[in-house]
């Protein structure tokens, strides 16, 4: 038997509103949560237009053919939109709307996208799939004229994999959400390569929050202050019932004990570099997990790939900026890491997530969230997870620009030319953001030769 979907009544709707658009084929992602127990969709997303997609007469005639998907640039949204996705949200699978007239080739293309979407998300990832993950990824077919649902999957696992049957099915409520909070303050300091590369240093520092990755899967993690079996239920029956009654999302605190290294070095280990990566701050973090009797090793994973997830966007985000903006960059002393903050999603209890640089505006991250979620945000809903005085701190600097003295000893180096940076500039996507307070710092030693 193939596994079933329960699919809110948002993305329905989405769907049924791409249809309208009528074109020859539309493509999209679908982020949901996969279990043991059930499947989640939460919400699907169609691809950006591309400039030259389906140019000439046989776009007016509607003749576009599915040989002429672009399954890099499908993959390349699917990978900032990974970044966009907080702990227990993925990538889940990928949608095809099609004309009648190439139905037929549906599901060789959907198969394509299902692994080239995979392979993207997958990229840079420090952390493994284990034992409680799903790998079967859902690709969904519509025809636009009928209306016909489709609904395949295949297992990323086996490049060999055939399609197996699931089902689709919409629920008129919307799934409820447990939200795991935690902040975590990270010090990390790696070595860089002596390589005067760019790309060589972002590998270095790859390679430095791989191992950092490996200590932290052996934390302890206390839920409300307890420590939880792995395997028993992380909503107590009582308290349980009491959030049905309320109709509220209930919030989680998580805490973070992790212990020093255990290998001790008999030997030292001499490098020749050029530069050390510092990454210093507190890590605003979420996970989300179904309500639906989760485990607490549900609510571990979600969070901890959280914290994983989000340093590595960062630094691969700061590292792009870089690349982009060399000459300007290279003797800062100090830089801030792209900020995190939360949107929320309409109609649900989840937020998503977005990095911002300081000198980008309301006005980006609107453009940026329509272009890569297909969704409307308004400012004021922007959940910016910082002390107030910091951010008071922030918008001074924002409004003028003037002040030469710093307010801050972390920030003393922020000034308007470090932050004319669009590092999220990526395949033609425009990837900008809002304005937002920086959370980590990150600093660049570089040593005398």
């Amino acid at each position: 038997m193939g596994r079933s979907y329960y699919v809110d009544e948002a993305v329905e709707k989405y769907l049924a509103k791409i249809i309208q658009q009528k074109k020859s084929y539309v493509t999209g992602l679908i982020i949901g949560q996969c279990s043991l127990q059930r499947d989640y969709i939460l919400l699907a997303v169609q691809t950006p237009t591309k400039e030259d997609q389906c140019k000439g007469p046989e776009k007016k005639a509607g003749l576009c053919k599915l040989d002429e998907i672009d399954e890099e640039w499908v993959s390349v949204h699917a990978s900032q939109v990974s970044r966009m996705l907080p702990g227990g949200l993925q990538l889940v699978g990928v949608f095809l709307i099609t004309s009648p007239e190439i139905s037929k080739e549906s599901q060789n293309a959907l198969r394509k996208l299902i692994f080239a979407v995979e392979k993207s998300s997958r990229k840079n990832r420090l952390w493994s799939l284990d034992d409680n993950d799903i790998t079967d990824r859902v690709a969904l077919q519509i025809c636009s004229a009928t209306r016909k649902i489709t609904c395949r999957t295949f297992d990323v696992s086996d490049p060999k994999s055939t399609a197996k049957p699931a089902d689709w099915k919409y629920q008129s409520t919307s799934s409820s959400w447990l939200t795991i909070e935690c902040n975590i303050n990270v010090d990390l300091t790696f070595p860089l390569s002596s390589a005067t590369s760019y790309q060589d240093q972002q590998k270095g520092a790859r390679n430095g929050l791989s191992q950092w990755a490996k200590d932290l899967e052996d934390a302890v993690i206390l839920f409300n202050g307890q420590v939880k079996d792995k395997d028993a239920d992380l909503v107590e029956e009582q308290k349980k019932s009491r959030i049905v009654a309320h109709s509220c999302p209930q919030i989680i605190s998580a805490n973070i004990l992790t212990s020093p290294n255990s290998s001790n070095r008999s030997t030292a280990t001499v490098h020749v570099l050029k530069s050390s990566l510092n990454i210093q701050g507190v890590v605003k973090c979420r996970g989300y997990v179904c309500n639906n009797k989760p485990k607490v090793k549900d609510a571990m994973q979600a969070i901890k790939r959280d914290i994983l997830n989000t340093i590595s966007d960062r630094c691969e985000i700061l590292f792009e900026d870089i690349m982009l903006n060399g000459s300007e960059r290279e003797y800062e002393e100090s830089r801030l890491l792209p900020q995190r903050l939360f949107i929320p999603l309409p109609g649900s209890s989840t937020m998503l997530c977005d990095y911002v640089f300081g000198d980008e505006t309301e006005e980006d991250l609107k453009t940026h969230f329509l272009e890569m979620l297909d969704q409307e945000v308004q400012y004021d809903a922007l959940d910016f997870p910082e002390e107030q005085h910091i951010t008071d701190k922030y918008e001074q600097q924002h409004d003028s620009y003037k002040s030469d003295n710093p307010t801050s000893t972390e920030t003393c180096t922020l000034k308007k030319d470090m932050l004319s940076s669009k590092g999220h500039q990526n395949m033609g996507l425009v990837i900008a953001t809002a304005v937002a307070l920086l959370a980590v710092l990150i600093s660049f030693h570089y040593l005398s030769e």
